[in-house]
């Protein structure tokens, strides 16, 4: 009597996919062309948006030395953040007339919370500063701001005002364009009205330089005043005494005597007129001084739509800014470099295809290596798929990974097409020499397959911002090898049947 052999679950599994050949087909396709939309409307960037952990603190005092600084700004603000919470360490620096905080949080901490308690806590002592300073200013570090998908520098033979109103200018219509976060204009000099005062002049009216500027500071003026209700409506009121021309700068009293006479701004002043505050930085593009406009993308947008749409925009200002005299050259394009890696990817997934295809089509013939090498644009295809599914994008860190994975994707694949081959060899029907092949290897391929993912997901537990930007490493192979595994165990059998000559094997 013969020994019926019970199947295995896993036997049981690939006769399952068997006969549902049209649903696998179908799941193949589908999750394929899923597949190249999602490659479509994934976010494109260079590197991925990476927040580093840290934020400076500027802060501008006019006329003021290094030393008046560290004192009258650099180490209050120290001091208000003594007691700011997950702070790995402070760093300050004391210039002529500005003070720089840089402020380290610890790594995985929640960034943004820290954010807001570290701007409260700067903002409530503003009182406390000099009258004289500006607001301070807050900059977070993270990747978007030193690296911008595109910058639009002004380069030519005006002045600085008339190429920053013309980036102004610019500003709106890129703010509008899909995708884009914020547009920001450097290498804007802050406009001033500056006094000079004439020494000799101050000598022997026996004024000094503190008095001018008191003066000055008292009849520069601006206060709420209250309010008021009346039949035609409700109105603020509002001391404005703010200097509106050189005459009202002029006509500021500086001392009364007691015979009745006084001294003024304009009996000590040698000139006065609207200039430019010293600049921190001066931007320049091949030697000439320029004014630039940096383009910082969303999450969600692409960097190759946004270059693209970018570049059209600037080419309808071109007319205007030829009848100016100004050029914009294009800077930091991020396009250039995805490109690069996108062509890197795409010779080496070729070769790498060409060569498995060889290589296979010599030993086990062309039949086998093309059911071997379909599974190399599917597992990356389904990998897109997972990819926008958890809100990934595709930059050079992911590129990367994939060129890693292109010469493992196949392995899988291969250990299976072999063994099911073998079983053919030895004259078993087409059907059972692809379920005894396929359940052979399932676990054996699991099994080296998850020791692959294994040496890579270690990276995931590095912390802070390298931790955050290799990331995108174990995610992106992990992806990929598990792509490959399903359609190698699940899908492939059935293309193994489904082959046209497929039963010529059995002769």
């Amino acid at each position: 009597m013969p020994i019926i052999k019970k199947e295995t679950p896993i036997q049981s599994l690939i006769r399952m996919t068997l006969g549902q050949k049209v649903f696998v087909n179908l799941v193949f396709v589908l999750l394929m062309v899923v597949g190249v939309f999602c490659v479509f409307d994934l976010p494109v960037e260079r590197y991925p948006d990476v927040r580093m952990g840290k934020v400076i603190i500027n802060g501008f005092l006019p006329g003021a030395s290094p030393e008046e600084v560290e004192t009258l700004v650099t180490r209050k603000i120290e001091d208000a953040l003594e007691d700011l919470e997950h702070v790995e360490f402070i760093r300050s620096r004391s210039f002529r007339q500005r003070a720089s905080i840089l402020v380290k949080f610890i790594d995985d901490t929640d960034y943004d919370t820290l954010y807001d308690e570290l701007r409260f806590k700067v903002l409530s002592i503003q009182n406390d500063l000099p009258e004289s300073m500006d607001p301070p200013d807050f900059t977070v570090i993270r990747v978007s701001e030193w690296l911008p998908v595109i910058s639009v520098n002004l380069v030519g033979e005006r002045s600085n005002r008339a190429m920053t109103l013309m980036a102004e200018e610019m500003k709106v219509p890129l703010q509008r364009i899909p995708g884009v976060k914020e547009v920001k204009v450097d290498g804007e000099y802050t406009r001033e009205f500056h006094v000079s005062l004439d020494p000799r002049k101050l000598t022997r009216l026996g004024v000094t330089f503190d008095e001018v500027g008191k003066a000055l500071k008292g009849a520069n003026v601006s206060a709420p005043a209250g309010d008021f209700v009346s039949e035609s409506g409700e109105y603020v009121i509002v001391v404005d005494e703010k200097f509106r021309t050189r005459d009202e700068i002029s006509a500021t009293v500086v001392r009364r005597d007691l015979d009745g006479s006084f001294v003024t701004v304009g009996d000590v002043l040698s000139q006065a007129g609207m200039g430019y505050r010293d600049p921190f930085v001066v931007s320049s593009v091949n030697g000439n001084d320029s004014v630039s406009i940096k383009i910082i993308k969303t999450a969600e947008g692409n960097a190759l739509d946004i270059g693209a749409e970018v570049e059209d925009l600037v080419a309808g200002f071109k007319p205007v800014l030829d009848r100016e005299g100004v050029k914009a050259v294009m800077t930091q394009d991020q396009r250039v470099y995805i490109n690069e890696n996108i062509n890197t990817l795409g010779s080496n997934l070729l070769v790498g295809i060409f060569l498995v295809c060889g290589c296979i089509w010599i030993v086990m013939g062309f039949r086998n290596a093309m059911l071997t090498t379909v599974g190399v644009p599917f597992a990356f295809l389904v990998t897109m798929v997972i990819m926008w599914l958890t809100n990934n994008s595709i930059n050079e860190i992911t590129l990367f990974s994939f060129v890693l994975v292109s010469g493992i994707i196949v392995d899988d694949a291969i250990v299976v097409v072999e063994n099911i081959y073998r079983h053919v060899q030895e004259g078993k029907p087409v059907k059972e020499a692809v379920i005894s092949g396929t359940s052979e290897v399932f676990l054996p391929v699991l099994a080296a397959t998850s020791t692959t993912v294994a040496a890579f997901l270690p990276m995931l537990i590095m912390s802070g911002s390298t931790g955050e930007f290799f990331a995108q490493v174990p995610k992106a192979v992990s992806f990929a090898i598990l792509a490959s595994l399903i359609e190698c165990l699940l899908i492939l059998p059935s293309h193994v049947l489904d082959w046209p000559v497929a039963r010529k094997l059995e002769k």
